[in-house]
């Protein structure tokens, strides 16, 4: 075993590590919006897959934290309906234009996500000069993003737009280049323009106006989309409207003078409360309505401070954190815009609870209260349409979303009566026999997630018929090969994509692999290790059997199945390499679809050093890339201090905690999360003896 002094980590290395502050201003809400543009792969990097569309997905429209109402300018685009690109699910995504155009813009948009179903961007506001044709899409220029904030030009439309978020509603100023102008909205716009995306019909969608008419100087009503209906009001905040058309659920708004500003506000539930929320962002106008925007920002985003050595990490830190942050939404008492579950239970969603305790519990009693109405825990909301049973990608994964809430203190003992409940009705009916081994994989960890809870309340004769309904991990396994069964069908990726995944009895998983050596060679050749690429050998290819390296979320946790392996070196090396050579700055910089904030959540803790295994009550510890940080949990504030050998250490040699020091690479949720002092020390090569093997899944 190598063997360091504490004083040889505290003073071999040291840098500048006071904390800088300005988060909101680091933030780049384009981050991800564009191509990827992922630097050179290194190491066994250079042999992952890239099996998906090469682009974050993402928008820089204005929104509040977890905020129900988006506004960004509208080109038609894949798939948000910003930007210049078509439809894609794998590889580099087609280029619809080679500038950026738009329509005007739009409200409500997905963030980061492939093809859903649904497209949203309802409401379609144009801004324009008199006789400006606005059929034709206008050049975008000077274009501005900060949190909560959007602004840009329609410059063949003669005006200019700037958009403040408010949870639901959003304002808009309008600058008119040469004198009166109009705005015209569209309140049946939704989905892609067909001329703009490039994809089938089905991408293209339409909402029924229902209602729109004038009332007391504001114009209201409702549209219905997906057998949903939403109300909205629409206010003149500044300007003179000379003139004023509705038909069919269109409004022409013609104004006197170079300037305007007008709000809309929407509401699940009634005209009144529509009306209601407009009065405040009127009362609130466009100037103030911006400024709460940035200070809710900036205080979420103030509630992890970080020192890095390298500036261009904490700008990337704080994109990603930003983006991780915009979904799921609150919509007035309920949570929806889970898309999906499958992309964010394991990362963005834990980030979430843990980080914002005042959105934790109110989503997870929607959640509960879905799982009373519906008779089952979907799989994903959308904005519109009634949410699936099921889907073809997961089973049962609400359940370690309410497991994980209970573990980080948003659930109690108390609630423990209704998450029995809910399991019970997730457990009468999984259906997975017929489906692929992947969703027996997920159903038991579901099993054996509620069985940590309910052995925290004391229901141990349910925890014990959990844990024993858990083993049925074992029906999806090939005992001959050690894989999960190749004879059937994967959902984004192949048997061995899903066959590393941590669940329960991952002791009794590497014995059926043949011991724990022959699994971690398994393991290696997964994760490419040693990989020599061939001479021409294009980089960003899809490679049938190999890690998909961050490019897709199918298997984000595969690396902490190296744990058990007592390879928590290994796992570093993965880390440090995802974090090298798939994440960048600007609106190249995710690797693969964001995924309503998956991808940056699990960049953000890449960055902290800790990971969330969800469905377990554990944190796994990685290799940190702050030098320090401090984060702002409900119980306390966690303060991480990293000693490295070198600048370029990245093995771990040890932990403390609390001032307990230790070698395992795991800490309990709720210990960590009460605060105190965590200090990695890394080394600049791997230990020559094995880490310890966790127990506890």
């Amino acid at each position: 075993m190598q063997s360091f002094s504490v004083a040889t980590f505290a003073t071999a290395f040291s840098v500048m590590t006071a904390f800088a502050g300005g988060e909101y201003e680091a933030v780049d809400p384009f981050w991800g919006s564009g191509g990827t543009q992922s630097p050179k792969a290194a190491g066994m990097a250079r042999g992952w897959s890239w099996l998906k569309a090469q682009t974050g997905n993402t928008h820089p429209g204005a929104v509040c934290p977890f905020g129900w109402v988006s506004a960004c300018a509208y080109s038609g685009a894949y798939s948000s309906g910003y930007g210049r690109f078509g439809v894609s699910s794998g590889g580099p995504a087609p280029e619809c234009t080679k500038t950026m155009t738009g329509f005007g813009f739009t409200h409500f948009h997905h963030s980061g996500t492939g093809y859903i179903g649904r497209f949203y961007n309802l409401f379609l506001f144009v801004p324009h000069l008199p006789g400006a044709d606005i059929a034709k899409a206008s050049a975008l220029a000077e274009e501005k993003a900060m949190p909560g904030f959007y602004a840009a030009t329609l410059s063949d439309y003669g005006a200019s737009f700037e958009l403040a978020a408010r949870p639901f509603a959003a304002c808009h100023r309008y600058r008119f280049h040469g004198g009166n102008g109009v705005v015209e909205v569209d309140a049946t716009a939704a989905g892609y323009r067909k001329d703009v995306a490039g994809g089938p019909k089905k991408y293209h969608e339409a909402a029924t106006c229902e209602k729109l008419e004038r009332s007391n100087g504001t114009w209201r009503g409702n549209v219905k989309i997906g057998g949903t209906r939403i109300y909205f009001d629409i206010r003149i905040m500044k300007g003179s409207v000379t003139e004023a058309k509705a038909d069919g659920g269109r409004l022409v708004l013609a104004f006197a003078g170079p300037d305007a500003e007008t709000a809309i506000a929407f509401s699940y539930a009634s005209a009144d409360e529509a009306a209601r929320r407009a009065d405040e962002a009127a009362a609130a106008g466009f100037d103030k309505s911006r400024t709460e925007a940035a200070t809710e920002w900036s205080r979420r985003l103030g509630r992890i401070r970080t020192a890095f050595a390298d500036a261009k990490m904490r700008g990337r830190f704080y994109s990603a954190l930003y983006h991780s942050l915009v979904k799921p939404v609150d919509c007035g008492g309920k949570w929806i815009d889970f898309v999906t579950m499958w992309d964010v239970y394991r990362t963005q969603l834990p980030l979430a609870m843990s980080t914002e305790p005042d959105m934790a519990r109110p989503l997870l009693l929607s959640l509960l209260s879905d799982s009373e109405r519906l008779g089952y825990l979907p799989n994903y909301q959308l904005l519109y349409g009634k949410p699936p049973r099921s889907d073809v990608q997961a089973t049962a994964l609400a359940l370690f979303t309410l497991a994980d809430g209970f573990f980080r203190g948003a659930l109690d003992k108390d609630d423990y009566p209704r998450i029995k409940a809910a399991a019970v009705r997730e457990f009468a009916n999984p259906g997975v026999e017929k489906r692929s081994p992947s969703h027996t994989i997920d159903l038991s960890g579901a099993y054996r997630a509620i069985a940590f809870v309910a052995e925290a309340c004391g229901d141990t004769e349910y925890a014990v018929e959990l844990r024993r309904h858990s083993g049925v991990w074992r029906n999806a396994y090939d005992a001959e090969t050690g894989y999960l069964r190749e004879k059937a069908t994967y959902y984004e990726g192949d048997h061995c994509t899903y066959s590393f995944r941590p669940h329960p009895d991952m002791a009794a998983r590497i014995a059926l692999a043949g011991g724990v050596a022959r699994f971690n060679d398994m393991m290696d050749r997964f994760f490419a290790v040693g990989y020599e690429p061939k001479p021409g050998e294009k980089e960003r290819v899809s490679r049938r059997g190999r890690f998909e390296g961050f490019n897709n979320e199918s298997d984000i946790d595969a690396p902490f199945s190296y744990l058990w392996c007592g390879r928590a070196d290994r796992l570093a090396e993965v880390v440090d390499l995802g974090r090298r050579c798939r994440f960048a700055d600007g609106e190249g910089g995710i690797p693969g679809n964001n995924d309503s904030g998956g991808t940056s959540a699990w960049f953000v803790q890449a960055c902290l050093g800790f990971h969330p295994v969800s469905g377990t009550p554990y944190y796994v510890l990685g290799t940190p890339a702050v030098e320090r940080a401090e984060v702002d949990f409900a119980r306390g504030t966690l303060r991480i201090r990293v000693e490295r050998e070198s600048p370029a250490s990245i093995y771990p040699a040890g932990y403390s905690f609390a001032g307990r020091s230790f070698r395992e690479p795991w800490l309990p949720v709720a210990e960590l999360e009460k605060g105190g002092e965590l200090v990695f020390r890394l080394a600049d090569r791997p230990p020559t003896e094995k880490s310890p093997v966790p127990t506890w899944y």
